[in-house]
């Protein structure tokens, strides 16, 4: 009952926090042009990339140790790889230009600046984040999505009213993240976090050594991941323009965010029960049968449905500007509908120390995505080239299921 009582607590705090993103965008597509969103949805990709850099994946670890003290080491060693990542990024301000001229996006040399401030938020909230799962502080996660929501959407209508266009997108979406990190640390200080600052050089050198395999195969797999997701945005808006990738950047949003609403709620609290259950050497198939069944029953009845009036929900919600954004939704549904699961399991590596056997599934993926992509290209056809990212996409996440199935059935028969 306590995991189905936290999966619904962020569960909930997920929708409220999603819901009000998803909620603005009516009032976003009537304010912002698609080369706005295109514009932030690069910006969004180069964060997402050095944010990895930022705790080199050690801040999944600190679930898994026993001792306390222990996981504290690795919130310190996070901690200094933060500090290092956003040094290098300050540094490479003066390329900015060069950086922009690469996705022939001129305008983007203009926010730059933003990024090392963002990477930094998101970074320090990964590892506040795992902390407050060790912890079991659910409530402190459901905040911080709710305030970063709530701070994100306000400042993209408010700095588009003021006319930031296209500024407004990106400036809200890298400063959204601070604040609500700062009002969380503020909230947890005295229960949660005082604890974190008994810093032992021997602890932390230790600690980063025991747990090597995060960055020497977790951040491999987790760059190319993020390089796989973003492949559709560098490779294509050099080609087709901000106009096109724009219409895609909303298709993605829209349909994305949805599912990992539930997939972010589910992967948070299954990965603390089940990592639990291991280290107790404990049976995990109940639970994760009771979430594939309830999971699948819902994705198989609302994508159904989904699919039948996207093309209204998109001309009722977003305008009727944004249509072909609707016809490249249904292009997108092969990899939308495994999506989900995959994403509340994928932390299966981790605790059954799989990591090097899932990078190299994940740059099989990437370079098949790659090569996608390019065919696309070659016959000159946008859609065609979003087709081929969804079914390359559909393939890896069927096979990648099947390998998360096969490591429970070998854990369960050695209890």
């Amino acid at each position: 009952m306590g995991s189905v009582r936290n999966v619904s607590k962020l569960l909930v705090a997920n929708i409220i926090a999603q819901g009000l993103g998803i909620v603005v965008y009516p009032v976003l597509t009537r304010m912002y042009a698609p080369e706005d969103f295109a514009l932030l949805s690069l910006f969004t990709t180069l964060a997402g990339v050095f944010v990895l850099f930022a705790t080199s994946e050690y801040h999944y670890a600190i679930v898994l140790p026993q001792e306390d003290s222990k996981a504290r080491a690795l919130v310190h060693v996070c901690l200094l790889l933060v500090g290092m990542t956003v040094l290098v990024l300050c540094l490479a301000l003066p390329f900015s230009h060069f950086i922009a001229g690469l996705f022939k996006a001129p305008d983007l040399a203009r926010w730059l600046w933003l990024l090392p401030v963002c990477v930094a938020s998101l970074a320090l909230w990964n590892i506040l984040n795992y902390w407050y799962i060790r912890r079991k502080a659910f409530s402190r996660i459901s905040g911080y999505q709710i305030s970063q929501s709530v701070f994100a959407a306000s400042g993209k209508i408010g700095l588009g009213a003021l006319g930031w266009l296209p500024g407004g997108l990106i400036v809200a979406t890298a400063l959204a993240p601070l604040l609500s990190l700062l009002l969380s640390i503020g909230l947890a200080w005295r229960k949660h976090l005082n604890e974190l600052i008994a810093f032992r050089r021997e602890e932390v050198r230790s600690a980063a050594v025991e747990y090597a395999n995060f960055p020497k195969f977790n951040l491999p797999r987790a760059l190319v991941n993020s390089v796989g997701q973003s492949l559709p945005i560098w490779l294509l808006t050099p080609v087709y323009g901000l106009e096109s990738v724009g219409h895609l950047s909303l298709a993605l949003m829209a349909s994305f965010v949805p599912l990992n609403i539930v997939a972010r709620a589910c992967y948070q609290v299954l990965y603390q029960k089940v990592s639990e259950n291991v280290q107790q050497r404990a049976s995990i198939r109940p639970e994760l049968r009771r979430f594939g069944l309830w999971t699948g029953i819902c994705l198989a009845v609302g994508m159904a449905i989904v699919y039948i009036i996207v093309p209204q929900l998109v001309t009722i919600l977003f305008g009727a500007e944004w249509i072909e954004s609707a016809t490249i939704i249904r292009r997108l549904f092969p990899y939308l509908i495994l999506m989900p699961v995959c994403g509340s399991l994928s932390f299966l590596s981790d605790v059954f120390a799989k990591q090097k056997i899932a990078m190299w599934m994940e740059t099989s993926y990437v370079a098949a995505t790659a090569v996608a992509l390019v065919c696309g290209i070659h016959f000159g056809d946008f859609l065609h080239s979003v087709s081929a990212y969804a079914w390359v996409g559909f393939a890896y996440l069927a096979a990648q299921l099947a390998w998360f199935i096969s490591l429970v059935s070998r854990y369960q028969k050695t209890l």
